[in-house]
């Protein structure tokens, strides 16, 4: 796959990179702990975008307008907003618009094919890794110093430790649990990477079993994420009800729920996880405990949330970043920022564009709520919707349905 990539011509490898890019700057810690790689990255795609004299589609500002909307109230009303954290903002929208475009609708066939590459080498550090403690001792002492974070302006915030790191692969301290983190952050985030590139080759392709979804399949069990599972089970599930035989529908809807109860009784880590979570629901750190801070500061602010500035957490300022301000719900987090306009405008277009793919790639539509609704469960778990892949998302179905516009709703052929 890697030497097939790197003999394409230099357009196609101009879009891999910047894909490659996107994903670096929005969960690979040599590349996304500054922000000043985004901005780099956007000023490059920004060329290619130039050079090539595509034209810009206004659509798409009208979904950035929300959220511009939303930071001027919030500038107005709560706080000023600083201008690095406005730039920084559109930074990201503008990168996630621009590199889109560039790519058209081969966007996600890019995705996947990056997704497979880290995947397979990911593999080559994690076997070694988990099967020897020196190897893994090796790489943390010897060569992960070599790759701090990447660029200057790197975020530092003591709260959140540094993870070693060789640029794609990161050896994670839950390594030794067997956990696999890939290229990202932890194995959670690693775990949502991989679950994207299986919804879009579903898509894309029409078939559930094939060379790569089996390898992303096997990372995902790597991972050991109970969202992860779960969020794989669905998808499995998903596709046998709207693209299986009669028989296959009325099988899996009959196996559905013992199943479920089945792997929840079975997997302790499953079951204990979960209840975990829901005894630490007063706990910020934890997932129920985020999603009821975040609900308590949104209802205080509920038309424009509160911001990323230091009035965030309800107005409460704080002096050292603690337990109290960490969350890792990315839903509840989004409504808290921005409040309900910007996120149900990030999630009706997320929806939109899943319905478009499924309509381009002749794949059947009712997909797309149920992976809408594996994405929800995704964001439940991590926060994402603000790192610029996941923005990306939402400008998705223009270029679709441009294309679908241009060929009279005809649908267009699997690249």
């Amino acid at each position: 796959m890697l030497r097939r990539i790197l003999a394409l011509p230099m357009k196609e490898l101009v879009n891999y990179a910047a894909v490659f890019g996107l994903v670096a700057v929005s969960g690979m810690p040599f590349f996304f702990k500054s922000a000043l790689n985004s901005v780099f990255l956007c000023m490059f795609v920004l060329f290619v975008f130039l050079k090539r004299s595509i034209p810009f589609n206004p659509k798409h500002l009208a979904i950035v307008a929300v959220f511009f909307f939303v930071e001027v109230l919030q500038d107005i009303f709560i706080y000023d907003i600083a201008i690095a954290t406005f730039i920084g903002s559109y930074t990201r929208f503008f990168l996630a618009i621009l590199t889109v475009t560039i790519c058209d609708r081969k966007f996600t066939r890019y995705y996947v094919n990056i997704i497979y590459v880290l995947t397979l080498i990911g593999f080559v550090f994690y076997v070694p890794s988990v099967l020897s403690n020196n190897v893994r001792g090796f790489f943390e002492s010897s060569i992960c110093p070599f790759f701090p974070p990447l660029g200057l302006g790197t975020e530092d915030n003591p709260f959140y430790d540094h993870q070693p790191t060789v640029m794609i692969y990161t050896f994670h301290p839950v390594l030794k649990e067997f956990r696999n983190s890939g290229p990202f952050w932890e194995p959670g985030a690693y775990g949502v990477f991989l679950l994207f590139a299986i919804i879009f080759n579903v898509i894309r392709t029409g078939t559930l079993i094939n060379k790569k979804n089996i390898v992303f399949a096997i990372a995902v069990i790597t991972t050991i994420s109970t969202t992860g599972y779960a969020a794989l089970f669905v998808i499995v599930t998903s596709f046998y009800l709207v693209k299986g035989t009669i028989s296959n529908r009325l099988f899996m809807v009959s196996m559905l729920v013992p199943v479920s109860i089945l792997m929840f009784v079975s997997f302790d880590f499953l079951g204990q996880k979960v209840e975990k979570n829901m005894e630490l629901k007063d706990d910020p750190s934890s997932r129920f405990g985020s999603a009821y801070a975040d609900v308590q500061d949104w209802a205080t602010s509920p038309f424009i949330g509160w911001g990323k500035g230091e009035m965030r957490f309800g107005g409460r300022e704080f002096t050292f970043f603690s337990d109290d301000q960490h969350r890792n719900n990315g839903l509840s987090d989004l409504l808290a920022t921005y409040g309900i306009f910007a996120f149900i405008t990030l999630l009706v277009n997320y929806f939109r564009t899943l319905k478009t793919m499924c309509l381009s790639h002749s794949f059947p539509q009712g997909f797309a709520p149920l992976a809408f609704a594996v994405i929800l469960l995704l964001g439940f778990s991590q926060s994402l919707f603000q790192y610029p892949f996941f923005l990306s998302i939402m400008f998705m179905h223009i270029i679709y349905k441009d294309r679908l516009g241009r060929l009279g709703m005809t649908p267009v052929e699997v690249e």
